[in-house]
């Protein structure tokens, strides 16, 4: 098996292997990225969700390609230093697809993937009507995303059954067929979790969503359950969603930008925030120039 372009795959495979949690923050494009980073987190993860709605204005339904996610993918790991975990939805297909997908993401510097076994249209993980194939089905596609790997990028399985025995039996066919994380999306109590937790062997994550289905829980009692991989896949565009409404309804009322100066860094904080990134990356390091 090949090193990883960036070594960001085995980054990600050793933190799974440490003691303690991984909190994994959603990202919706480079710059939200950059900011997770900032702050101090280990890994960040490329929300499907939110290249839907940030990058296309879709709701999470499945329209968007492979071609669109690799973009993504490909602007955000030039620009971070942090392993990058990948929604990639349902493979974007067949197995011959979803070995496509796993190449593509490879050479992308992805350090890890999840992959559903929804069928299409699809939803998000915390919305009702969702549709799964048969397990045979994913299986196949699960097995053609192991054995297309070239690299240690980690393969986490993600059932979106919402018969929680039925999940848990999935989830295990995952694990057994050579899953390194499995995680069965929108869990709706805490009693439910810890059934999870309790059953699913291996390593287990668990989706995090404000509002959404699943109750929150702090990372500390989420570990004790026995989750290994806590992901918090919305806030930042949320965050940014209510900042955004909130602040340029008061400047479209008022026409004053003086009303938002508090909420809002200025020009030259933000050009060293962008700058000292931009100046920080490999093909840009020895640049004499100034901006």
């Amino acid at each position: 098996m090949q090193n990883s372009i960036n070594g960001m795959a085995e980054r990600f495979r050793k933190m799974l292997q440490e003691p303690g949690a991984i909190e994994l923050p959603g990202c919706y494009d480079t710059l939200s990225a950059m900011v997770l980073e900032q702050v101090g987190f280990k890994t960040c993860f490329l929300s499907g969700y939110g290249v839907a709605a940030s990058m296309l204005g879709n709701p999470d339904i499945g329209l968007t390609t492979l071609f669109e996610t690799i973009l993504a993918v490909r602007n955000v790991t030039q620009a971070i230093k942090i392993p990058l975990v990948v929604d990639v939805d349902n493979g974007y297909g067949n197995e011959d697809n979803v070995a496509r997908t796993v190449c593509e993401l490879e050479h992308a510097g992805a350090a890890a993937m999840i992959m559903e076994d929804q069928i299409m249209p699809k939803r998000c993980g915390h919305s009702a009507n969702k549709k799964i194939l048969p397990l045979d089905l994913y299986l196949r596609k699960l097995k053609s995303a192991l054995g297309a790997r070239q690299t240690p990028m980690v393969v986490i399985a993600r059932t979106d059954s919402t018969e929680i025995d039925d999940a848990i039996e999935r989830t295990k066919a995952f694990h057994d067929l050579g899953a390194d994380v499995c995680l069965i999306d929108g869990l709706e109590s805490l009693e439910v979790a810890e059934k999870v937790a309790k059953n699913v062997p291996g390593l287990k994550q668990i989706n995090l969503i404000y509002g959404g289905k699943s109750p929150i829980l702090p990372a500390k009692k989420l570990q004790e359950l026995g989750f290994k991989v806590l992901l918090y896949s919305t806030p930042a565009l949320y965050v940014s969603m209510q900042a955004m409404l909130h602040s340029m309804k008061q400047l479209r009322e008022t026409s004053d930008l003086n009303v938002i100066s508090k909420q809002s860094i200025t020009f030259k904080e933000f050009q060293a925030f962008i700058e000292g990134h931009y100046f920080e990356r490999p093909y840009t390091a020895n640049l004499d120039h100034e901006l």
